[in-house]
C-alpha cells in the first residue's frame, strides 16, 4: 500500500547520494536535514506549549502551595480542579505538548525502515530478488553480524532481519559485476566507503577499529541534546522542584545515552551516524528556536515576591485548616463529639421533657 512512497523517498535518497559521488553518509546528511526541516512545526508547537505552561506555572505553584500538607481524596480533587479550571481559562491544553511527538514517532520509524533497507527502496529490488543476493553472499562465505540470518532459514526469515547495509558491503566485497540474478538491478547501489572502511560493518571493540567512536558520538550528542535544550530554556520557576522529578530527569538523562550506545553497536556504522545527524541538528534547532521564542524569563525580585506569595498561600492554608469547624457525627454517641456539652430542655420537677424525639437512653 505505501510502495509508492517507499520507492518516492528511495529515489530522493538516491538522488542525494548521487551529489557526493554516491556516497551514502553524505546522502543520509542532507536526507537528515530534510525531515528535520519538515518536523520543524511540530517543534514550533512544542515550544509554544513549553511558553505557555511556563507563563502558567507561577499561577499554579499558588494553587499547590494552597493545598500543600493535605493529601486526602477530596483536597487533592479540588486542587487539581482548580488547576484545570485555570488552564482551561488561559487556554492550555496539557495534551497538546505529546500530540506532536505520538504523530512523529511512526514516521520517524518509517523513515528508519528506509535508510536501512536501501537494495529494496534505493534499488528497488523486490522481496524476492533480495533474498537470492542473500542466499548467494552466504554461499559465498559471508555472515551477519548481530543476526541469525544463514541458508537454512533464509526462505521463512522475514525480509526486516536482513540489514540491507552490511548486505551491500558484502556485495562490494563480492564485486557486483559477479551478480547475476534476474530481475535484480544494482546499478543504483550506493558507496558505503569512509576513509577506506565499510560503514556497513557494524561498530567492534575487539577487534578495535575506528568505527567503535560512532556510537560514543552518538551516545555523547544525544546527553548534550538534552542537557543543552533544558539550558536554553531553563527557567527556576518552572523547574521540577520535588526530589522525585528531579530523580526522573536524571535518570532519563543516563537511560538516553545508554540505549543509544547499546543500539549503535548492534546495527551497522552508517546507523549511529545518522543519530549523530540528528542529534547535531536537533541542538542547532533547539538554539535558533530558544533565540526566536524564548520561554518568559523572570528576574530575581519576581522569583522572591513568587516564593513569598507561596509562603502567604500555605499559611493562610494552615491557619484556615486550624479555624474550620470539627465535623460533627450525626448522632450524640461520645461527648467528645462537642465543643461543649448540649442542654438537656427539663420539666418543673427536674425530669427530662419529651420533645418527641426517641433518646438512646429510653431504648
Amino acid at each position: 500500500m505505501l510502495d509508492w512512497l517507499y520507492q518516492l523517498i528511495g529515489t530522493m535518497l538516491y538522488w542525494f547520494s548521487s551529489l557526493f559521488g554516491g556516497q551514502y553518509v553524505f546522502g543520509l546528511l542532507l536526507y537528515a536535514l530534510l525531515f528535520k526541516l519538515l518536523f520543524l512545526p511540530f517543534s514550533i508547537k512544542q515550544q509554544k506549549n513549553q511558553i505557555k505552561m511556563a507563563t502558567l506555572t507561577p499561577k499554579i505553584e499558588l494553587i499547590k502551595a494552597k493545598y500543600r500538607g493535605r493529601t486526602d481524596q477530596v483536597t487533592l480533587q479540588k486542587q487539581q480542579q482548580e488547576i484545570m479550571e485555570l488552564q482551561q481559562k488561559e487556554g492550555y491544553n496539557p495534551m497538546s505538548g505529546c500530540l506532536p511527538l505520538l504523530l512523529q514517532m511512526p514516521i520517524i520509524i518509517f523513515l528508519y525502515n528506509i535508510i536501512r533497507n536501501p537494495i529494496s527502496y534505493i534499488c528497488q529490488v523486490s522481496e524476492s530478488g533480495v533474498r537470492a543476493i542473500t542466499k548467494l553472499m552466504l554461499e559465498s562465505g559471508f555472515s551477519f553480524s548481530g543476526n541469525a540470518v544463514n541458508l537454512s532459514n533464509i526462505d521463512t526469515i522475514k525480509l526486516k532481519s536482513i540489514d540491507q547495509i552490511q548486505l551491500i558491503s558484502a556485495i562490494n566485497n563480492y564485486g557486483v559485476e559477479n551478480i547475476s540474478i534476474e530481475g535484480v538491478d544494482l546499478s543504483r547501489l550506493p558507496d558505503l566507503e569512509l576513509f577506506g572502511t565499510s560503514l556497513g560493518n557494524v561498530p567492534s571493540i575487539n577487534p578495535f577499529t575506528w568505527l567503535a567512536i560512532i556510537p560514543v558520538i552518538a551516545a555523547v550528542l544525544t546527553w548534550l541534546s538534552m542537557f543543552l535544550t533544558r539550558k536554553w530554556n531553563a527557567n527556576p520557576a518552572t523547574q521540577p522542584q520535588d526530589a522525585q522529578a528531579n530523580a526522573s530527569m536524571k535518570m532519563m538523562d543516563l537511560m538516553m545515552p545508554a540505549m543509544t550506545l547499546f543500539m549503535a553497536f548492534g546495527f551497522s556504522s552508517l546507523m549511529g551516524i545518522y543519530w549523530i545527524y540528528q542529534s547535531a541538528f536537533g541542538i542547532l534547532q533547539s538554539f535558533i528556536i530558544s533565540k526566536v521564542m524564548p520561554l518568559p524569563k523572570y528576574s530575581e525580585e519576581e522569583l522572591k515576591q513568587m516564593k513569598k506569595a507561596q509562603k502567604e498561600a500555605e499559611k493562610n492554608a494552615i491557619s484556615t485548616a486550624k479555624n474550620a469547624p470539627k465535623h460533627r457525627s450525626l448522632h450524640y454517641i461520645d461527648d467528645d463529639d462537642y465543643d461543649t456539652l448540649p442542654e438537656v430542655a427539663t420539666d418543673d420537677k427536674g425530669g427530662k421533657k419529651n420533645s418527641g424525639n426517641l433518646d438512646i437512653n429510653d431504648i
